[in-house]
């Protein structure tokens, strides 16, 4: 299997802030399999689960619960390197997350990142390439932290997102998730992820230059090469999805019909991406069912028609698989 790499700029950000402690890097570094000198460069690769590691393991050391949100949010937009200029030359928000999420493998190879239309508007949702290294939170707090105080920083306004989600459970600690974030966080989640408005999403970049970004999208398909991005399909297929769900689940044939290949070609294609249309129909409908019981006054009736199912009984019995819970156990938890 391939190791998935990262640039060593976050890693050099992290021993830094142990040695500012007081504290001994040497053991750290080794814990995890790295050497000092893969970190005197900022753009040296180093294995993507090492980094993870060393985020992990720095956070117990320093004893500091909330050590990613404090990572993400004391470094700005340029400590990213080249993904960090492009976002700053996009001209609006939404053009800096489409471009991270189409650019990310460029310094970082062990995040896949989906931008996608949610219910509340666009959300920019990420996750280890990695299953293995799914629900270790540091890191994945650091990066919604990161874009969090990334989009007022190109913006220069209270670009405040309306959701936050992690794929980990709240920990039996006592951090303000939701005084950090300004907006509700949810966890127990199936991607990370920032979500903000469209209207806030549509802010502009301040001081964007659109011939700079040029150029620096030049040097990313470089890099990158002429092979689409592995999520690209799945995301074009989810959002097919989403769009015919209030019409009925379309059929696996409709979908093949739609992207112009054979039932069995569509298969193939989902499962070279570790997936199939059974779950991601599934996962879709569970997102959408958690948001709509959460956030909205909707009747289980409604519920039902909006994901595609034409009574409530199959509805809640699918969530009831999904999560544990009957749809109304959950509303009446999450309110």
């Amino acid at each position: 299997m391939r190791v998935l790499m990262i640039e060593a700029r976050w890693a050099i950000h992290i021993v830094e802030d142990v040695r500012r402690a007081g504290l001994a890097s040497d053991g750290l570094l080794k814990q995890v399999g790295l050497k000092q000198e893969e970190l005197d460069d900022p753009e040296n690769r180093i294995p993507y689960a090492a980094y993870v590691g060393l985020i992990e393991r720095a956070a117990v050391l320093l004893d500091r619960p909330d050590y990613g949100l404090r990572l993400g949010a004391a470094h700005d937009i340029r400590d990213n390197g080249l993904i960090g200029f492009i976002a700053l030359n996009s001209p609006t928000l939404k053009d800096a997350l489409a471009n991270v999420e189409r650019y990310v493998s460029v310094t970082n190879e062990g995040i896949d990142a989906v931008l996608e239309h949610d219910p509340e508007g666009l959300a920019l949702r990420f996750r280890e390439a990695d299953a293995a290294l799914r629900g270790l939170r540091h890191n994945s707090e650091h990066a919604a932290a990161h874009i969090t105080t990334g989009a007022r920083e190109l913006t220069r306004k209270r670009a405040t997102p309306v959701r936050v989600e992690f794929m980990h459970g709240r920990p039996n600690v006592n951090i303000d998730y939701e005084g950090a974030f300004g907006c509700p966080v949810r966890f127990d989640a199936r991607w990370d992820g920032v979500v903000f408005s469209d209207e806030t999403a549509a802010l502009t970049v301040v001081g964007a230059d659109n011939r700079l970004l040029r150029v620096l999208e030049s040097a990313c398909r470089k890099i990158i090469g002429p092979a689409a991005r592995k999520h690209d399909f799945i995301h074009s297929v989810r959002e097919h999805l989403v769009k015919r769900l209030a019409k009925g689940a379309a059929p696996f044939e409709d979908v093949a019909r739609h992207f112009a290949m054979s039932t069995k070609t569509l298969e193939r294609r989902l499962g070279e991406h570790g997936t199939s249309y059974r779950r991601l129909r599934d996962d879709i409908r569970c997102e959408l069912a958690k948001h709509y019981l959460g956030r909205t006054d909707l009747r289980l009736q409604q519920i039902a028609y909006l994901l595609g199912y034409s009574e409530p009984g199959p509805l809640v019995r699918a969530f009831k698989r999904w999560t544990g819970n009957t749809p109304i156990q959950y509303r009446e938890a999450s309110r």
